[in-house]
């Protein structure tokens, strides 16, 4: 049925929509990267001597919460940095920690309903500074990146309704992997490690500790997420007067409800909530480090989708107004590992007689333009030419190309690391382990459905019956429409009709 014009006489519209089969999948619809700036001071204890210089400075970033209204969404967390100093008489060592709140606020368009956030922080850079022998001051940056899903229907079919009015549609299909579940646990690990040693710690200094996921499977609607905890500390012994380290692993696995029952790909990213280390005796009388690790382990599964969609459409029997919808889509890729290597020589204020320890750090992460960027900052602990303790902090930068428009890290640690003292010059050599995914944005506009202008058909005996054209160029689509005609009966009519440049037959098609 039509509408009455500004006239009173009727329009004879037809509007048509198109069926189409629809399947459930998540969007992210909101992505957006924030960095901020804190500082904190700290006091040495009474019981403790006078700072000399500062050694080395390890840092660790904790999520806490992450809070959606109205407004955004508010993410906070926790900054804890283990400063490492040289005592007054420079002949010993000792530590500080020091903590520090913040919080991230993200200004989304409109939190859409039972949206799903999923965030990743960054330490960007931890600097200390000697205020007076009694104080320091830490400045920390912090990187979230913050992703929000929510659920929606997917056109992946449209269907012609039965009668077609004389319409002809292009379809055009496409292949996608797009996000199917998107979910997160969180988890718990308690741990008690030996210390292989007769000489074994008394005081910690700085601990560390991450989860690395090594496998993750699909049973049912159930994901199997395997990996290891990994620990890393530094610790005084009652003899020692240099900080040792000792590294430990620990299995662990987790069952995670997706309500997905099938997976092309799975990014599982898991974020530290809380980390508590204590030396403790055990009934053997030896040491041991009591480690109770809290995490959010957020996940985000993906299917490979074919997409079949109409993006264009005409009829022979009448104008038609084509009603278009813009369709846009956020491909994931499988998460990808890479190595970044650098050797380079840097330069001391002093000469150094011995290398003692090396401290490394991260900082500094860039992703721009198919390029990912790291620093990685060296404290170096040494002995200088009058064989006291010196330290010094030197940084190499890393940079290595991607073929991919957006990039997204998930993992990224100190493989390795070596260095050699030569006097005033320490030669390094450092790899770097990264994991990220790439997210490819695709936009696409597609027919949703026709108006008919039944009015303004076209008078059939008018139209000739055969026409004879020269294909300079043009599809066989654009001229099936524009001769009322399709491609099947141009097809059946010419051999090789796909081929330029030559004559072809146009036959009438109602």
């Amino acid at each position: 049925m039509g509408d009455p014009d500004s006239s009173g006489r009727m329009e004879h519209r037809m509007d048509i929509s198109f069926e189409s089969k629809e399947i459930p999948i998540y969007r992210e619809y909101y992505h957006q990267s924030k960095r901020v700036q804190e500082s904190a001071e700290c006091v040495v204890p009474d019981t403790d001597a006078d700072i000399e210089k500062i050694a080395a400075v390890q840092s660790r970033v904790y999520l806490k919460s992450k809070d959606l209204s109205a407004r955004g969404v508010l993410v906070t967390g926790e900054l804890t940095a283990s400063v490492l100093y040289i005592r007054d008489g420079k002949d010993s060592m000792s530590s500080l920690t020091v903590r520090q709140p913040f919080s991230i606020e993200y200004e989304t368009e409109a939190p859409e309903s039972e949206t799903l956030a999923q965030v990743a922080l960054f330490v960007q850079g931890t600097d200390v500074r000697l205020i007076n022998p009694r104080k320091i001051a830490v400045g920390f940056e912090v990187e979230g990146e913050l992703s929000c899903y929510c659920s929606e229907k997917l056109c992946i079919d449209s269907l012609l309704p039965e009668n077609t009015y004389g319409l002809h549609v292009r379809f055009e299909e496409s292949s996608l992997t797009l996000p199917n579940a998107v979910c997160e646990k969180s988890v718990a690990l308690n741990e008690q490690f030996s210390f292989p040693t007769d000489d074994p710690p008394a005081r910690l200094a700085a601990a560390q500790a991450e989860l690395r996921v090594a496998d993750c499977q699909l049973i049912g609607t159930k994901i199997i997420v395997k990996g290891n905890a990994e620990v890393r500390i530094h610790a005084f012994t009652e003899t020692g007067t240099l900080p040792q380290e000792y590294s430990f692993s620990a299995p662990f696995s987790q069952i995670i409800e997706v309500g997905a029952d099938s997976m092309q790909l799975c990014m599982v990213r898991p974020e530290i909530t809380g980390a508590y280390f204590d030396l403790v005796d055990t009934i053997n009388g030896e040491k041991a480090l009591d480690m109770e690790l809290h995490a959010v382990v957020q996940i985000v599964c993906a299917q490979e989708r074919t997409i079949r969609c109409i993006t264009d459409a005409y009829s022979n029997l009448m104008p038609a107004d084509l009603l278009y919808r813009t369709q846009e889509y956020r491909q994931i890729t499988p998460v990808r590992t890479l190595e970044l290597k650098a050797e380079e020589s840097v330069r001391l204020m002093e000469e150094c007689r011995e290398l003692l320890r090396v401290f490394p750090s991260l900082s500094r992460m860039t992703n721009d333009a198919g390029k990912f960027g790291v620093s990685v900052n060296l404290d170096l602990l040494m002995k200088n030419a009058e064989g006291e303790l010196s330290a010094g902090r030197r940084t190499i930068s890393l940079t290595q190309e991607i073929n991919c428009s957006e990039a997204r890290i998930l993992c990224i640690r100190v493989a390795s690391l070596s260095a050699r003292a030569e006097g005033e010059t320490v030669n390094c050599s450092v790899t770097l382990e990264l994991s990220y995914h790439s997210v490819d944005k695709k936009e696409s506009s597609v027919v949703d459905g026709v108006i008919l202008d039944e009015e303004s058909g076209y008078i059939q005996e008018s139209l000739p019956t055969l026409t004879l054209v020269r294909s300079e160029g043009e599809s066989l689509w654009s001229l099936a429409k524009k001769y009322h005609s399709s491609e099947e009966s141009i097809l059946k009519m010419n051999e090789n009709a796909e081929q330029t440049k030559r004559m072809l037959l146009i036959p009438k098609c109602i």
